[in-house]
């Protein structure tokens, strides 16, 4: 009842425009949608009176009320429907010159035109519904720049955050470089030392024997000079002639010797390897800082083939797990039909090979001729020899202590792996079944085979978790322990899930029959459309050009190459 008379009240106290742009307070008792005005009865009798207006839509009060509360806002651009020049309604609508025209200017400026229409003929709701869904296909472009603009200033903050790091780190290293070099130079020093004390004392030694050896000549020519006779002195003079001369000489030749003695260690190739090291560290940490802005890839089909049962399988295939090797061979798990199946890049078969356990999910490229495959129904994984000439053979399997369905390598040594009826959504597992937990909160909740795709984004160290029954993709941060949720119309029944350029992540989106693309802080690019319906593993390669997909839906599975730009 009151809101009943709150409402009474507003109609009540809405004045006649045109009778206020006169002075005159004078209740409203109708809304012309044309004039954008409220009138009283005497204003509006003019529709009645004026030809070109008598096409005007009077309403009540309220009702226009509704219209001007519904439209006035500043989200919303006013459209006049009258003729400018004429002060007349639009009428008539020229097609040669895609012009609005009042009765008027059809008959003047537009009277020689022969492709006047009637607008009343002409279907103004389909052109409306056009221009919105033209609209809408740009808002989707420009939000998604929006998220591309948010995405790089992100990657553009993080760079600058982790520069103090990279210094640190560059620092570490020079001083640890410094360090090695000192040790080498006082290590060939202490070398060089030796070597220089052993020649100078050898030098040394035989200076002192020349001192000797001529003072005691010395003495001799002395005692002769003082006591013997001058035949005497002058045999002496004679015989010892020769034998001081080459003492001199002698001597000045040591003086000359030691004279141009050069001790010096110059370490030039040590000098040199610490020149190279320094400069080694310096380029090692990426000091380039870039504001980029990463579009969504475009993938173009390259082959597709039907998967079909034969006459030696026991079901249908269906390719739960894909993953490429090295060299851009495929791997499929083919689910019901227990089979590890190899494929070329033009998707020629080359072999497959019956597993020795029921029901395989996963496969993920070891090394260039070794996938590890994971299993819906028992403890294990299972080591698979692919070698270069496409011959497959179970190497070894590996007991854990949990079901596993997906599977991606984290490094050489572990794996992360999705999980079935755990608390933990997704764990590390080691190359010989030891397993471990990352440190992150997961949400209070279990999953059954087949409703949870996991993987590693090696670039981020982040791990991707892909709820189907929720319709939610999970980013984890391993490093924080932080997660980034990513819920949008666009993911239906989110399955496998892969790592492609610029760490995007390509989704099956069962649900809509797509892959959708999204960055690894969670926007999401774009939604690529593929030629299957119910999509469910998808692939790419280690050159990151292209991308494998396959699906489920009975009677019309395929797998497919695409070409990733």
């Amino acid at each position: 009842m009151a809101a009943a008379q709150e409402t009474e009240q507003t109609i009540v106290d809405q004045m006649c425009q045109p009778c206020l742009h006169k002075g005159f307070n004078q209740a409203a008792e109708i809304f012309c949608i044309v004039c954008r005005e409220f009138q009283c009865k005497d204003c509006s009798s003019v529709h009645d009176t004026h030809t070109y207006m008598k096409k005007h839509k009077l309403v009540s009060v309220s009702e226009g009320q509704i219209l001007v509360s519904s439209t006035d806002s500043d989200d919303v651009d006013e459209i006049t429907f009258m003729c400018i020049i004429h002060n007349k309604e639009f009428e008539f609508y020229c097609k040669k010159d895609d012009a609005l025209l009042c009765s008027k200017c059809a008959i003047t400026r537009h009277k020689k035109c022969k492709s006047i229409a009637d607008i009343e003929s002409m279907n103004g709701r389909g052109g409306c519904a056009k221009l919105k869904n033209e609209l809408a296909g740009a808002l989707d472009t420009t939000k998604q720049d929006t998220e591309l603009l948010d995405d790089a200033e992100e990657r553009f903050a993080a760079d600058i955050h982790s520069l103090p790091d990279k210094l640190k780190s560059m620092k570490t290293q020079v001083l640890k470089i410094f360090d090695a070099f000192a040790e080498a130079v006082k290590k060939d020093a202490s070398v060089y030392k030796g070597n220089a004390k052993a020649d100078l004392a050898k030098k040394k030694a035989k200076c002192d024997a020349n001192i000797k050896a001529m003072k005691k000549v010395v003495a001799t020519i002395d005692s002769i000079m003082s006591t013997g006779t001058p035949t005497e002195q002058f045999i002496t003079e004679r015989k010892m002639s020769d034998d001081v001369q080459q003492t001199v000489k002698d001597t000045n030749s040591l003086h000359q010797d030691i004279s141009s003695t050069d001790v010096c260690c110059t370490f030039v190739e040590h000098l040199n390897k610490f020149k190279s090291d320094i400069l080694s560290a310096i380029e090692s940490e990426d000091f380039h800082i870039t504001f980029s802005l990463q579009a969504a890839s475009s993938i173009e089909l390259i082959t597709s083939i039907d998967l079909r049962q034969e006459w030696d399988e026991e079901e249908e295939p269906i390719y739960s797990g894909i993953d490429f090797l090295p060299d851009s061979r495929l791997v499929a798990i083919d689910h019901w039909n227990h089979q590890c199946v190899i494929y070329d890049v033009n998707l020629k078969l080359k072999n497959s090979y019956k597993l020795p356990y029921n029901h395989p999910t996963c496969v993920a490229a070891v090394s260039d001729d070794e996938v590890v495959v994971t299993s819906g129904d028992n403890y294990s994984l299972g080591y698979v020899n692919v070698s270069k000439t496409n011959e497959i053979k179970m190497k070894r399997t590996c007991k854990v202590d949990s079901v596993y369905f997906s599977i991606s390598m984290m490094d050489d040594e572990k794996c992360v792996v999705s999980t079935v009826d755990n608390d933990k959504h997704f764990r590390i597992v080691s190359m010989t079944g030891v397993e471990d937990d990352f440190n992150v909160q997961f949400p209070s909740k279990r999953y059954t085979p087949g409703t949870n795709f996991c993987t590693y984004i090696h670039g981020q160290n982040k791990v991707v978790n892909c709820d189907r029954d929720e319709d939610k993709i999970y980013i984890y941060d391993i490093e924080s322990g932080e997660s980034v949720v990513v819920k949008d119309n666009l993911i239906k029944s989110p399955c496998g899930v892969a790592v492609g350029p610029y760490d995007h992540l390509f989704v099956c989106s069962a649900g809509t029959h797509s892959l959708v693309e999204i960055t690894p802080v969670g926007h999401v690019l774009s939604s690529h459309q593929i030629d299957m319906k119910f999509p469910l593993s998808v692939a790419v390669s280690k050159d990151e050009k292209l991308l494998a997909v396959s699906n489920n839906y009975k009677g019309a599975i395929k797998l497919s190459m695409y070409k990733i730009t």
